[in-house]
């Protein structure tokens, strides 16, 4: 999706029941894509922390529940992850917003319940013995996965993926998620603004103000 074509509060509006999904039919992701022309890295974040807090209305209506900061950091990373869900409450949300960069790389998401409902007898045998990090050969949720070319040096892009864990009292359903790079070069970077959104009760005190002032003013990228 190309962000000029729509406003900030309609792409979470049209694609809110896609990443907080609550079945299966909906993929559990989302992917814009911006021109490096348009934007400026600080406008880039402040893009980021409009959809967080767009979404934790939506949020707010559908659950009762809003969106607050788990993490909000910057990094350089090129190493190649397993699947897994980052860490976090049992329903959060994960936000991806890659800078543009000569390292070619692809996230790949596995959507581990529609693996379960087909290679279990029931679900839950799947879900009482779930790991964050995924255990077992990689090759049998190929046919769950969806591949993400997420960074090249014309665009920045954003994803945004379920990151929930398969609770019982969860409102909706996650996914893995992998990093796999394609052609590593530490001469270069590979900028990544990471989010991580609990949803949390609307009465929980948070600090997300100063956060996301840290966030858009920060100079300070992590390795």
């Amino acid at each position: 999706m190309n962000i000029k074509e729509e406003t900030i509060t309609h792409i979470t509006e049209k694609s809110f029941s896609t990443v907080f999904r609550t079945t299966t039919e909906a993929l559990g992701f989302m992917h814009l894509v911006f021109s490096k022309k348009e934007i400026t890295p600080y406008q880039f974040r402040s893009i980021m922390i409009d959809l967080k807090k767009e979404f934790s209305k939506l949020s707010v209506s559908k659950f009762n529940k809003k969106l607050s900061y788990h993490w909000l950091v910057r990094f350089d990373q090129q190493v190649n992850t397993p699947f897994h869900v980052d860490n976090a409450a049992e329903q959060s949300i994960l936000m991806l917003g890659y800078e543009p960069s000569d390292i070619k790389s692809e996230l790949h998401l596995a959507d581990y319940h529609s693996y379960a409902n087909k290679a279990y007898k029931t679900p839950k045998d799947y879900f009482n013995k779930f790991t964050p990090v995924f255990k077992g050969d990689e090759d049998v949720l190929k046919p769950f996965v969806s591949k993400i070319k997420s960074v090249d040096n014309d665009h920045y892009s954003i994803v945004i993926i379920n990151n929930s864990s398969p609770k019982s009292n969860a409102d909706t359903l996650g996914l893995f998620h992998k990093a796999l790079i394609i052609k590593e070069d530490l001469g270069k970077s590979r900028i990544v603004n990471s989010m991580v959104l609990n949803l949390v009760s609307t009465d929980t005190i948070t600090e997300d103000q100063q956060k996301e002032n840290n966030f858009l003013n920060t100079n300070l990228i992590s390795k």
